[in-house]
Protein backbone atom coordinates (compact mmCIF):
# COMPACT_ATOMS: atom_id res chain seq x y z
CA UNK A 1 0.00 0.00 0.00
CA UNK A 2 1.42 3.33 -0.93
CA UNK A 3 2.45 5.31 1.86
CA UNK A 4 3.53 9.08 3.04
CA UNK A 5 5.19 8.32 6.12
CA UNK A 6 5.43 11.86 8.68
CA UNK A 7 5.38 13.38 12.16
CA UNK A 8 2.11 13.74 12.91
CA UNK A 9 2.39 15.68 15.91
CA UNK A 10 4.55 18.40 13.28
CA UNK A 11 7.37 20.45 13.34
CA UNK A 12 9.02 23.68 14.96
CA UNK A 13 9.16 26.28 12.50
CA UNK A 14 12.86 26.68 11.66
CA UNK A 15 13.60 22.91 11.97
CA UNK A 16 14.10 20.38 9.44
CA UNK A 17 11.12 18.95 8.07
CA UNK A 18 10.33 15.99 5.87
CA UNK A 19 7.72 13.07 4.57
CA UNK A 20 8.86 9.55 3.58
CA UNK A 21 7.19 7.63 0.64
CA UNK A 22 7.18 3.94 -0.02
CA UNK A 23 6.36 4.40 -3.77
CA UNK A 24 7.77 6.47 -6.90
CA UNK A 25 6.53 10.05 -7.14
CA UNK A 26 8.21 12.76 -8.93
CA UNK A 27 6.95 15.52 -6.56
CA UNK A 28 5.51 16.29 -3.67
CA UNK A 29 2.61 19.24 -2.35
CA UNK A 30 2.13 20.68 0.87
CA UNK A 31 -1.67 21.29 1.47
CA UNK A 32 -3.59 23.50 4.18
CA UNK A 33 -6.55 22.51 6.21
CA UNK A 34 -8.93 24.00 3.14
CA UNK A 35 -7.17 21.57 0.96
CA UNK A 36 -4.71 24.63 -1.06
CA UNK A 37 -1.14 24.11 -1.92
CA UNK A 38 0.79 25.95 0.36
CA UNK A 39 4.42 24.72 -1.40
CA UNK A 40 5.67 22.32 -3.73
CA UNK A 41 9.10 20.25 -4.11
CA UNK A 42 10.62 17.35 -5.65
CA UNK A 43 10.82 13.84 -4.69
CA UNK A 44 14.73 12.42 -3.89
CA UNK A 45 14.95 8.44 -4.38
CA UNK A 46 16.78 7.28 -1.52
CA UNK A 47 16.54 3.47 -2.36
CA UNK A 48 15.56 0.24 -0.11
CA UNK A 49 17.36 -0.40 3.24
CA UNK A 50 17.75 -3.18 5.97
CA UNK A 51 15.93 -1.84 9.12
CA UNK A 52 12.96 -0.39 7.14
CA UNK A 53 12.74 -2.95 4.21
CA UNK A 54 10.80 -0.24 2.02
CA UNK A 55 12.18 1.49 -1.13
CA UNK A 56 12.20 5.25 0.42
CA UNK A 57 11.76 8.64 -1.20
CA UNK A 58 12.33 11.82 0.53
CA UNK A 59 10.09 14.75 0.28
CA UNK A 60 11.93 17.43 2.11
CA UNK A 61 10.08 20.93 2.83
CA UNK A 62 12.30 22.25 5.13
CA UNK A 63 11.80 25.68 3.85
CA UNK A 64 8.24 26.16 4.57
CA UNK A 65 7.58 27.55 7.85
CA UNK A 66 4.68 29.13 7.71
CA UNK A 67 2.28 28.05 11.44
CA UNK A 68 -0.74 26.07 10.27
CA UNK A 69 -1.88 22.40 10.07
CA UNK A 70 -1.10 20.66 6.76
CA UNK A 71 -0.82 17.42 4.68
CA UNK A 72 1.79 16.20 2.50
CA UNK A 73 0.33 14.82 -1.05
CA UNK A 74 2.04 12.81 -3.57
CA UNK A 75 0.56 11.30 -6.85
CA UNK A 76 -2.96 11.23 -4.53
CA UNK A 77 -1.71 9.46 -1.68
CA UNK A 78 -2.21 12.17 1.65
CA UNK A 79 -0.36 11.60 4.87
CA UNK A 80 -1.86 12.13 8.06
CA UNK A 81 -2.19 16.19 9.00
CA UNK A 82 0.48 17.31 11.47
CA UNK A 83 0.78 21.53 12.78
CA UNK A 84 3.77 23.26 12.41
CA UNK A 85 4.15 26.16 15.35
CA UNK A 86 6.63 26.66 17.65
CA UNK A 87 4.87 25.33 20.20
CA UNK A 88 3.92 22.43 18.64
CA UNK A 89 5.72 19.98 20.91
CA UNK A 90 3.80 21.59 24.47
CA UNK A 91 1.52 19.39 24.85
CA UNK A 92 3.89 16.37 23.86
CA UNK A 93 6.29 17.50 26.67
CA UNK A 94 3.66 18.16 29.09
CA UNK A 95 1.85 14.78 28.82
CA UNK A 96 4.95 12.87 28.96
CA UNK A 97 6.09 14.50 31.74
CA UNK A 98 2.48 14.03 33.62
CA UNK A 99 2.67 10.50 32.80
CA UNK A 100 4.69 9.99 35.83
CA UNK A 101 2.01 11.38 38.02
CA UNK A 102 -0.17 8.59 36.68
CA UNK A 103 1.76 5.96 37.22
CA UNK A 104 2.72 6.80 41.28
CA UNK A 105 2.04 4.38 44.02
CA UNK A 106 0.47 4.45 47.35
CA UNK A 107 -1.37 6.84 48.59
CA UNK A 108 -0.55 9.82 45.91
CA UNK A 109 -3.11 10.84 43.20
CA UNK A 110 -5.86 12.87 43.63
CA UNK A 111 -8.93 13.13 41.29
CA UNK A 112 -8.33 16.60 41.20
CA UNK A 113 -5.51 16.09 39.08
CA UNK A 114 -5.72 12.19 37.92
CA UNK A 115 -9.59 12.83 36.70
CA UNK A 116 -10.93 9.62 34.77
CA UNK A 117 -7.31 8.21 35.14
CA UNK A 118 -7.65 7.82 38.92
CA UNK A 119 -7.60 4.71 40.97
CA UNK A 120 -7.86 4.09 44.92
CA UNK A 121 -4.10 3.93 46.93
CA UNK A 122 -2.13 0.54 46.66
CA UNK A 123 1.00 -0.97 47.92
CA UNK A 124 0.36 0.21 51.32
CA UNK A 125 1.01 -2.51 53.35
CA UNK A 126 4.93 -2.99 55.05
CA UNK A 127 7.12 -5.00 52.99
CA UNK A 128 8.89 -8.16 54.52
CA UNK A 129 12.60 -8.35 53.62
CA UNK A 130 13.51 -11.12 52.30
CA UNK A 131 15.22 -14.04 53.77
CA UNK A 132 16.17 -11.94 57.01
CA UNK A 133 14.12 -12.38 60.04
CA UNK A 134 13.46 -8.15 61.05
CA UNK A 135 10.29 -6.49 61.24
CA UNK A 136 8.54 -5.57 57.86
CA UNK A 137 9.88 -2.11 56.45
CA UNK A 138 7.19 0.74 54.90
CA UNK A 139 8.96 1.49 51.42
CA UNK A 140 5.41 3.24 50.03
CA UNK A 141 5.06 5.67 47.42
CA UNK A 142 7.41 6.16 44.50
CA UNK A 143 6.25 5.00 40.87
CA UNK A 144 5.17 1.97 39.53
CA UNK A 145 8.13 1.00 37.11
CA UNK A 146 6.54 -0.11 33.96
CA UNK A 147 3.57 -2.40 32.73
CA UNK A 148 3.55 -4.28 36.18
CA UNK A 149 3.60 -2.78 39.50
CA UNK A 150 7.48 -3.52 40.64
CA UNK A 151 9.45 -0.51 41.91
CA UNK A 152 13.14 -0.68 41.83
CA UNK A 153 15.64 1.10 42.92
CA UNK A 154 18.09 1.00 39.79
CA UNK A 155 15.66 2.11 37.59
CA UNK A 156 13.99 4.75 39.44
CA UNK A 157 17.75 6.27 40.03
CA UNK A 158 18.17 6.09 36.62
CA UNK A 159 14.57 8.00 35.12
CA UNK A 160 14.99 10.64 37.47
CA UNK A 161 18.74 10.78 36.26
CA UNK A 162 17.19 11.30 32.66
CA UNK A 163 14.94 14.02 34.14
CA UNK A 164 17.59 15.61 36.56
CA UNK A 165 19.89 16.02 34.30
CA UNK A 166 17.72 17.86 31.56
CA UNK A 167 16.93 20.50 34.30
CA UNK A 168 20.55 20.79 34.81
CA UNK A 169 21.64 21.26 31.37
CA UNK A 170 18.43 22.97 29.98
CA UNK A 171 16.49 25.24 32.52
CA UNK A 172 13.32 26.08 30.90
CA UNK A 173 12.25 22.44 32.01
CA UNK A 174 11.77 23.91 35.11
CA UNK A 175 9.32 26.19 33.71
CA UNK A 176 6.78 23.37 32.00
CA UNK A 177 3.43 23.00 34.12
CA UNK A 178 1.36 19.67 33.97
CA UNK A 179 -0.83 20.33 36.79
CA UNK A 180 0.14 18.08 39.83
CA UNK A 181 -0.44 18.66 43.26
CA UNK A 182 1.96 21.21 44.35
CA UNK A 183 4.56 20.83 46.65
CA UNK A 184 5.60 23.66 49.15
CA UNK A 185 9.54 23.97 49.85
CA UNK A 186 11.79 27.99 50.68
CA UNK A 187 11.25 29.11 47.82
CA UNK A 188 6.81 28.78 48.04
CA UNK A 189 6.56 25.88 45.10
CA UNK A 190 8.60 23.56 43.54
CA UNK A 191 8.75 23.48 39.55
CA UNK A 192 6.47 20.61 38.96
CA UNK A 193 9.43 18.37 37.07
CA UNK A 194 10.84 18.74 40.84
CA UNK A 195 7.80 18.22 42.44
CA UNK A 196 6.89 14.98 40.51
CA UNK A 197 10.60 14.17 40.90
CA UNK A 198 10.23 14.52 44.50
CA UNK A 199 7.98 11.33 44.93
CA UNK A 200 10.12 8.99 43.31
CA UNK A 201 13.28 10.66 45.63
CA UNK A 202 10.95 10.09 48.93
CA UNK A 203 10.51 5.96 48.04
CA UNK A 204 14.27 5.75 47.08
CA UNK A 205 15.00 7.38 50.56
CA UNK A 206 12.97 4.50 51.73
CA UNK A 207 15.18 2.05 50.15
CA UNK A 208 17.81 2.78 51.77
CA UNK A 209 19.12 0.83 54.75
CA UNK A 210 20.65 2.17 57.66
CA UNK A 211 24.18 0.87 57.23
CA UNK A 212 23.87 2.76 53.35
CA UNK A 213 23.29 0.21 51.07
CA UNK A 214 20.28 0.01 49.25
CA UNK A 215 17.64 -2.59 48.47
CA UNK A 216 17.52 -3.75 44.82
CA UNK A 217 13.47 -3.96 44.51
CA UNK A 218 10.67 -3.95 46.19
CA UNK A 219 8.03 -5.83 44.38
CA UNK A 220 5.54 -9.25 45.21
CA UNK A 221 6.77 -12.47 44.46
CA UNK A 222 5.68 -12.59 41.33
CA UNK A 223 3.59 -10.18 38.97
CA UNK A 224 0.49 -9.35 39.39
CA UNK A 225 -2.69 -11.02 36.93
CA UNK A 226 -3.89 -7.42 35.18
CA UNK A 227 -5.91 -6.27 38.19
CA UNK A 228 -6.09 -2.88 39.14
CA UNK A 229 -3.25 -1.40 41.37
CA UNK A 230 -5.27 -1.23 44.83
CA UNK A 231 -6.72 -4.77 43.74
CA UNK A 232 -2.77 -5.73 43.79
CA UNK A 233 -2.56 -7.03 47.83
CA UNK A 234 -0.30 -9.78 47.53
CA UNK A 235 2.79 -10.09 50.14
CA UNK A 236 5.26 -7.18 49.26
CA UNK A 237 9.23 -8.07 49.61
CA UNK A 238 12.22 -6.33 49.55
CA UNK A 239 14.66 -8.14 47.79
CA UNK A 240 18.68 -8.27 48.62
CA UNK A 241 20.76 -5.33 48.67
CA UNK A 242 23.07 -4.81 45.57
CA UNK A 243 26.40 -2.91 45.07
CA UNK A 244 24.41 -1.70 41.24
CA UNK A 245 21.17 -0.22 43.36
CA UNK A 246 23.60 1.60 46.22
CA UNK A 247 25.83 3.02 43.93
CA UNK A 248 22.87 4.59 41.84
CA UNK A 249 21.35 5.47 44.64
CA UNK A 250 24.39 7.32 45.78
CA UNK A 251 24.99 9.23 42.04
CA UNK A 252 20.81 10.17 41.47
CA UNK A 253 20.77 11.96 45.41
CA UNK A 254 24.04 13.62 44.35
CA UNK A 255 22.53 15.16 41.40
CA UNK A 256 19.44 15.69 43.13
CA UNK A 257 21.57 17.72 45.86
CA UNK A 258 22.78 20.16 43.01
CA UNK A 259 19.35 21.15 42.14
CA UNK A 260 16.88 21.07 45.29
CA UNK A 261 19.55 23.15 47.26
CA UNK A 262 18.27 26.06 45.38
CA UNK A 263 14.72 25.24 46.68
CA UNK A 264 14.63 23.43 50.29
CA UNK A 265 18.11 23.46 51.85
CA UNK A 266 17.07 21.09 54.38
CA UNK A 267 15.75 18.30 51.71
CA UNK A 268 18.90 19.35 50.09
CA UNK A 269 21.27 18.29 52.79
CA UNK A 270 19.47 15.54 53.48
CA UNK A 271 20.20 14.13 49.82
CA UNK A 272 24.24 14.67 50.30
CA UNK A 273 24.20 12.74 53.69
CA UNK A 274 22.30 10.10 52.43
CA UNK A 275 24.10 10.04 49.16
CA UNK A 276 28.05 9.94 50.78
CA UNK A 277 26.15 7.43 53.44
CA UNK A 278 25.65 5.37 50.17
CA UNK A 279 29.27 5.87 48.89
CA UNK A 280 30.78 5.21 51.82
CA UNK A 281 29.40 1.72 51.72
CA UNK A 282 30.39 1.12 48.53
CA UNK A 283 34.03 2.00 49.30
CA UNK A 284 33.67 -0.42 52.48
CA UNK A 285 32.53 -3.02 50.22
CA UNK A 286 34.36 -2.79 47.00
CA UNK A 287 33.50 -5.96 45.54
CA UNK A 288 30.46 -6.47 43.49
CA UNK A 289 27.11 -7.62 45.10
CA UNK A 290 25.12 -8.18 41.65
CA UNK A 291 21.68 -8.92 41.97
CA UNK A 292 19.54 -12.49 40.76
CA UNK A 293 15.84 -12.91 41.32
CA UNK A 294 14.88 -15.60 44.27
CA UNK A 295 14.01 -18.90 43.41
CA UNK A 296 10.58 -18.57 41.70
CA UNK A 297 10.38 -15.17 41.18
CA UNK A 298 9.61 -13.95 38.38
CA UNK A 299 9.67 -10.06 38.61
CA UNK A 300 11.82 -7.99 36.71
CA UNK A 301 15.61 -8.75 37.87
CA UNK A 302 17.55 -5.43 36.61
CA UNK A 303 20.57 -7.75 36.78
CA UNK A 304 24.26 -6.19 34.90
CA UNK A 305 27.37 -8.45 34.66
CA UNK A 306 29.58 -5.18 36.66
CA UNK A 307 29.17 -2.57 38.87
CA UNK A 308 32.21 -0.69 37.52
CA UNK A 309 29.78 1.77 35.64
CA UNK A 310 27.65 2.53 38.48
CA UNK A 311 30.66 3.45 40.77
CA UNK A 312 32.17 5.33 37.77
CA UNK A 313 28.85 7.46 37.92
CA UNK A 314 28.75 7.66 41.84
CA UNK A 315 32.21 9.27 41.98
CA UNK A 316 31.11 11.43 39.24
CA UNK A 317 28.03 12.68 40.49
CA UNK A 318 29.53 12.87 43.98
CA UNK A 319 32.41 15.39 42.61
CA UNK A 320 30.08 17.71 40.42
CA UNK A 321 28.04 18.12 43.78
CA UNK A 322 31.17 18.57 45.92
CA UNK A 323 34.17 19.59 43.95
CA UNK A 324 36.12 17.03 46.71
CA UNK A 325 38.65 15.91 44.05
CA UNK A 326 38.55 12.12 46.05
CA UNK A 327 35.96 11.53 43.93
CA UNK A 328 37.38 12.79 40.70
CA UNK A 329 40.08 10.60 41.40
CA UNK A 330 37.83 7.49 42.10
CA UNK A 331 35.80 8.13 38.79
CA UNK A 332 39.22 8.16 36.76
CA UNK A 333 40.16 4.81 38.58
CA UNK A 334 36.49 3.83 37.48
CA UNK A 335 36.63 4.89 34.28
CA UNK A 336 40.32 3.03 33.77
CA UNK A 337 38.77 0.03 34.86
CA UNK A 338 35.44 0.05 32.81
CA UNK A 339 37.43 0.48 29.57
CA UNK A 340 39.68 -2.43 30.88
CA UNK A 341 36.98 -4.60 31.94
CA UNK A 342 37.64 -8.15 30.25
CA UNK A 343 33.87 -9.05 29.81
CA UNK A 344 32.59 -5.51 28.31
CA UNK A 345 31.17 -7.30 25.09
CA UNK A 346 28.84 -9.56 27.33
CA UNK A 347 27.93 -6.75 29.62
CA UNK A 348 26.91 -4.16 27.37
CA UNK A 349 23.08 -3.95 26.95
CA UNK A 350 24.13 -0.77 24.94
CA UNK A 351 25.70 -1.56 21.09
CA UNK A 352 27.61 1.86 21.21
CA UNK A 353 30.81 3.43 23.47
CA UNK A 354 30.64 2.35 26.54
CA UNK A 355 31.39 6.15 27.95
CA UNK A 356 27.90 7.35 26.46
CA UNK A 357 26.07 4.47 27.76
CA UNK A 358 22.85 5.84 29.38
CA UNK A 359 20.03 3.07 30.68
CA UNK A 360 19.74 0.97 33.64
CA UNK A 361 22.19 -1.28 32.10
CA UNK A 362 24.88 0.48 31.81
CA UNK A 363 25.27 4.08 33.65
CA UNK A 364 28.41 5.43 32.43
CA UNK A 365 27.15 8.04 30.52
CA UNK A 366 25.54 8.91 33.35
CA UNK A 367 28.99 10.04 35.12
CA UNK A 368 30.27 11.65 32.36
CA UNK A 369 27.21 13.51 32.18
CA UNK A 370 28.04 14.92 35.52
CA UNK A 371 31.88 15.36 34.53
CA UNK A 372 30.45 17.76 31.34
CA UNK A 373 28.41 19.67 34.11
CA UNK A 374 31.72 20.68 35.96
CA UNK A 375 32.75 22.69 33.18
CA UNK A 376 36.27 22.36 34.43
CA UNK A 377 39.53 22.30 32.29
CA UNK A 378 39.86 18.76 33.76
CA UNK A 379 42.42 15.65 31.82
CA UNK A 380 39.00 13.22 32.41
CA UNK A 381 37.24 15.38 30.28
CA UNK A 382 39.39 15.16 27.01
CA UNK A 383 38.36 11.31 27.01
CA UNK A 384 34.45 12.16 27.44
CA UNK A 385 34.43 14.39 24.90
CA UNK A 386 36.00 12.77 22.04
CA UNK A 387 33.81 9.18 22.80
CA UNK A 388 30.87 11.07 22.78
CA UNK A 389 32.03 12.70 19.68
CA UNK A 390 33.41 9.54 18.15
CA UNK A 391 30.13 8.31 19.22
CA UNK A 392 27.82 11.29 17.74
CA UNK A 393 29.51 10.54 14.55
CA UNK A 394 28.99 6.74 14.58
CA UNK A 395 25.50 7.53 14.32
CA UNK A 396 25.42 9.91 12.04
CA UNK A 397 26.73 7.62 9.77
CA UNK A 398 23.68 5.09 10.67
CA UNK A 399 21.09 7.84 9.93
CA UNK A 400 22.92 8.15 6.24
CA UNK A 401 21.94 4.10 5.40
CA UNK A 402 18.03 4.62 5.24
CA UNK A 403 15.64 7.07 4.20
CA UNK A 404 14.57 7.78 7.54
CA UNK A 405 18.04 9.45 8.73
CA UNK A 406 17.33 6.62 11.53
CA UNK A 407 20.74 6.59 13.20
CA UNK A 408 19.46 2.77 14.17
CA UNK A 409 21.35 -0.11 13.03
CA UNK A 410 19.75 -3.30 12.60
CA UNK A 411 21.31 -5.68 15.99
CA UNK A 412 19.80 -2.11 17.82
CA UNK A 413 15.89 -3.13 17.19
CA UNK A 414 15.89 -4.92 20.61
CA UNK A 415 13.16 -5.06 23.36
CA UNK A 416 12.94 -1.89 24.13
CA UNK A 417 13.79 -0.43 21.07
CA UNK A 418 12.93 3.20 21.40
CA UNK A 419 14.69 3.43 24.31
CA UNK A 420 17.39 2.40 22.34
CA UNK A 421 16.70 5.38 19.88
CA UNK A 422 16.20 8.00 22.52
CA UNK A 423 19.50 6.83 24.65
CA UNK A 424 21.05 7.56 21.16
CA UNK A 425 19.58 11.30 20.60
CA UNK A 426 20.56 12.39 24.34
CA UNK A 427 24.06 11.48 22.98
CA UNK A 428 23.31 13.52 19.96
CA UNK A 429 22.18 16.41 21.84
CA UNK A 430 25.40 16.23 24.37
CA UNK A 431 27.57 16.10 21.25
CA UNK A 432 26.11 19.06 19.78
CA UNK A 433 26.86 21.10 22.90
CA UNK A 434 30.05 19.58 23.06
CA UNK A 435 30.54 20.51 19.28
CA UNK A 436 27.32 21.83 17.30
CA UNK A 437 26.83 20.75 13.85
CA UNK A 438 23.90 20.63 11.50
CA UNK A 439 24.18 16.57 10.80
CA UNK A 440 23.48 16.13 14.88
CA UNK A 441 20.44 18.41 15.06
CA UNK A 442 19.73 16.81 11.40
CA UNK A 443 19.57 13.15 13.05
CA UNK A 444 18.19 14.33 16.73
CA UNK A 445 15.07 15.71 14.10
CA UNK A 446 14.86 12.46 12.17
CA UNK A 447 14.67 10.45 15.32
CA UNK A 448 11.51 13.17 17.00
CA UNK A 449 10.25 11.86 13.84
CA UNK A 450 10.80 8.68 13.70
CA UNK A 451 8.93 8.62 17.45
CA UNK A 452 6.04 10.31 16.01
CA UNK A 453 4.69 8.36 13.10
CA UNK A 454 7.51 8.75 10.49
CA UNK A 455 8.48 5.52 10.35
CA UNK A 456 7.17 2.31 8.40
CA UNK A 457 4.19 1.25 10.78
CA UNK A 458 2.93 4.38 10.04
CA UNK A 459 2.71 4.79 14.10
CA UNK A 460 3.28 6.96 16.59
CA UNK A 461 4.48 5.55 19.45
CA UNK A 462 3.15 8.22 22.36
CA UNK A 463 -0.32 7.66 23.24
CA UNK A 464 -2.48 10.55 22.53
CA UNK A 465 -0.21 12.40 20.21
CA UNK A 466 -0.28 12.03 16.65
CA UNK A 467 -3.42 10.94 14.52
CA UNK A 468 -2.21 6.83 14.44
CA UNK A 469 -0.75 6.81 18.14
CA UNK A 470 -0.75 3.37 18.76
CA UNK A 471 -3.51 2.98 22.13
CA UNK A 472 -2.97 -0.70 23.62
CA UNK A 473 0.07 -0.26 25.54
CA UNK A 474 0.91 -3.28 27.91
CA UNK A 475 -0.02 -1.44 31.28
CA UNK A 476 -2.64 -3.11 33.92
CA UNK A 477 -4.35 0.40 34.77
CA UNK A 478 -5.15 1.09 31.03
CA UNK A 479 -6.24 -2.28 30.31
CA UNK A 480 -8.49 -2.34 33.41
CA UNK A 481 -9.78 0.84 34.55
CA UNK A 482 -12.91 0.00 31.68
CA UNK A 483 -11.54 4.04 29.50
CA UNK A 484 -11.23 3.01 25.76
CA UNK A 485 -8.47 5.37 25.47
CA UNK A 486 -4.50 5.43 27.51
CA UNK A 487 -3.98 8.42 28.99
CA UNK A 488 -1.82 10.16 26.84
CA UNK A 489 1.88 10.74 26.80
CA UNK A 490 3.33 6.93 27.16
CA UNK A 491 6.30 5.80 25.18
CA UNK A 492 6.06 2.14 23.89
CA UNK A 493 9.01 0.29 23.90
CA UNK A 494 8.75 -0.28 19.98
CA UNK A 495 9.96 -2.38 17.15
CA UNK A 496 11.63 -5.76 18.29
CA UNK A 497 13.31 -7.97 16.02
CA UNK A 498 13.26 -10.66 19.13
CA UNK A 499 9.49 -10.94 19.15
CA UNK A 500 9.66 -12.39 22.63
CA UNK A 501 5.93 -12.93 23.87
CA UNK A 502 3.50 -15.14 22.28
CA UNK A 503 1.10 -12.78 20.56
CA UNK A 504 4.46 -10.68 19.08
CA UNK A 505 4.78 -13.83 16.63
CA UNK A 506 1.91 -12.70 15.09
CA UNK A 507 4.68 -10.56 13.06
CA UNK A 508 6.04 -12.53 10.10
CA UNK A 509 9.70 -13.65 11.35
CA UNK A 510 11.28 -12.20 8.54
CA UNK A 511 10.00 -8.68 8.45
CA UNK A 512 12.45 -5.69 8.49
CA UNK A 513 13.25 -4.72 12.10
CA UNK A 514 11.34 -1.41 11.98
CA UNK A 515 8.41 -3.69 10.82
CA UNK A 516 8.40 -6.00 13.99
CA UNK A 517 6.26 -4.28 15.65
CA UNK A 518 1.98 -4.76 16.87
CA UNK A 519 0.10 -2.42 18.85
CA UNK A 520 -1.48 -5.02 21.39
CA UNK A 521 -2.01 -4.94 25.23
CA UNK A 522 -0.48 -8.52 25.01
CA UNK A 523 2.91 -7.67 23.25
CA UNK A 524 4.98 -7.47 26.37
CA UNK A 525 7.83 -7.66 23.74
CA UNK A 526 6.89 -4.51 21.90
CA UNK A 527 4.66 -2.54 23.38
CA UNK A 528 5.19 -2.37 27.04
CA UNK A 529 5.54 1.33 28.94
CA UNK A 530 8.65 2.36 31.84
CA UNK A 531 9.57 5.18 33.62
CA UNK A 532 12.97 5.22 31.68
CA UNK A 533 11.41 5.01 28.28
CA UNK A 534 9.52 8.55 29.06
CA UNK A 535 12.59 9.99 30.81
CA UNK A 536 14.85 10.09 27.95
CA UNK A 537 12.20 11.97 25.71
CA UNK A 538 11.60 14.04 28.16
CA UNK A 539 15.66 15.22 28.20
CA UNK A 540 15.79 14.88 24.24
CA UNK A 541 12.50 16.62 23.89
CA UNK A 542 14.02 19.77 26.54
CA UNK A 543 17.56 20.11 24.60
CA UNK A 544 15.74 20.28 21.27
CA UNK A 545 12.86 23.01 22.58
CA UNK A 546 16.48 25.08 24.30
Amino acid sequence: MNKVFVNQVGFLTDSGKKAVLNFNAAAFDVIDDKEKVVYSGKVTHFGTDDISGEDTYVADFSEFKTPGKYRVVADGTKSVSFEIADTVYDKLMKDMCKCFYFLRCGDALDPKYAGEYYHKPCHLSKATVYGEDVPPVDVSGGWHDAGDYGRYSTAGSVAVAHLLYGVRFFKHLLDVKFDIPPVKCDKGELPDILAEVKVELDFLFKMQREDGSVWHKVTTFNHAPFIMPEEDTEELFLFNVSSLATADIAAVFALAYTIYKDYDKAYADKLLTQSEKAYEWLVDNPNPLLFKNAPGSNTGEYGEFEDISNRFWAASALYEATGNKDYLGDAALQMERLEGFDDVTKFKLYQGEVLTCLGWGDVAGLGCLSLLLTGQDIKILEEVNKKWLDEANRLCDNGARNGFGLVMDKKDFIWGSNMELLKYLMVLTMADRISPTDKYKSAIYAGIDYMLGCNSMDTSYVTGNGEKAYKNPHLRPTACDGIDEPWPGLVSGGPNRGLQDERAKEVPADSAPMKCYLDHIDCYSLNEITIYWNSPFVFVLAGLLE
